[in-house]
């Protein structure tokens, strides 16, 4: 595999002065491809990648796209590097690429696999730089500036809306499950009880007040006040997420509507 890397690498050197002086366009809009999926990735995770990839499909200005496409598609549920970096390099020399066409396609391949792990910023610029003939320093390095620059706005205008977001839909999750069950009588908490995995309730449970949570242990078996607490203790070492709280407040709100155990 490391054979093939050099060979692909060497390539994008011999043609990198052909790449900036005669497709400009080309090489910037593979550099934006690249960046966008960095953005994506600490935004969203890489599973967000999968969505960009359709997206791109209806693009027409992608240089090679589909080697691009493919590649971000398979990333997104790689088990292992090597055997990606593997494929994807295979795929590049049996593709019958020319001329400034190995400079982006080394971009691609050495972009998605820092993408991948997680390689920081400044690490990555660096890496990129090395590639880029001297005369086009200057540029790149403005280049690099702008696109930086605008990545961290995105990103904090992304943490804005976040913000905007993820709080009144945290207190609506837990007003409505405080609401559903603070009053329900104990024949319908015995039936969620009876309903729902004990992972279940003890997630819900460890995001609500203490008086709602008695009220529930109180009509839990011995067994299963044993089981949940043993749940409780296993994950508060590590504590449990928000949006597991969430997920699992959501869940018992919707068992307790569809059974019609509101208690009223």
């Amino acid at each position: 595999m490391e054979q093939m890397q050099e060979i692909i690498r060497e390539r994008a050197v011999q043609y990198a002065e052909e790449a900036f002086a005669e497709h400009g366009e080309e090489v910037s809009a593979a550099f934006d491809c690249i960046m966008t999926c960095r953005f994506v990735a600490r935004q969203s995770g890489l599973l967000a990648l999968d969505e960009l990839a359709e997206d791109w499909k209806e693009e027409e200005e992608i240089p090679l796209k589909s080697l691009l496409i493919g590649m971000v598609l398979e990333i997104v549920d790689a088990a292992d590097m090597e055997v990606w970096e593997e494929k994807a390099c295979r795929r590049i020399l049996e593709s019958g690429y020319s001329g400034y066409e190995w400079y982006i396609a080394n971009l691609y391949v050495t972009g998605c696999k820092n993408l991948y792990m997680g390689v920081h910023h400044t690490q990555y610029y660096l890496l990129c730089r090395a590639m880029v003939p001297e005369c086009w320093l200057e540029d790149f390095d403005d280049y690099w500036e702008s696109w930086t620059n605008e990545d961290q706005r995105r990103y904090e205008a992304h943490i804005e809306d976040w913000v905007r977001y993820v709080f009144p839909r945290e207190a609506a999750i837990r007003a409505a499950f405080h609401r559903r069950f603070g009053e329900m009588e104990p024949e319908g908490l015995q039936r969620i009880l009876e309903e729902l995995p004990d992972k279940i309730l003890a997630a819900a449970l460890a995001g609500a007040g203490d008086p709602l949570r008695n009220r529930f242990l109180e009509q839990m078996s011995a067994e299963q006040r044993k089981a949940v607490m043993e749940e409780w203790y296993q994950n508060r070492s590590d504590e449990y997420s928000l949006r597991d709280i969430e997920k699992a407040m959501e869940r018992m709100t919707m068992a307790a509507g569809l059974m019609g155990a509101a208690g009223e």
